[in-house]
């Protein structure tokens, strides 16, 4: 359930998707093409924590989910 992520979520796990968007918000991507500079940047996550692009496609979602229900109040950071 997505509007419970960051509820069930241990510390660890928070952890881990926040080293992995900030790894995201540092790869270099493609900046004429926004599907491919997000493909490239998820990329880029996988080959650092040596992942498969799914995994690390997850962590980051879960990371940008995690901070709008953070921003909604569903959650405590």
């Amino acid at each position: 359930m997505p509007e419970l992520r960051g509820t069930q979520a241990t510390d660890e796990v928070k952890q881990e998707w926040t080293f992995a968007y900030k790894l995201y918000l540092k790869a270099p991507g493609d900046p004429r093409d926004k599907k491919n500079d997000r493909s490239e940047r998820i990329s880029y996550v996988a080959k650092e924590m040596n992942l498969t692009h799914k995994q690390a496609k997850r962590r980051i979602r879960n990371y940008e989910s995690w901070q709008r229900n953070i921003k909604k109040r569903l959650v405590e950071p």
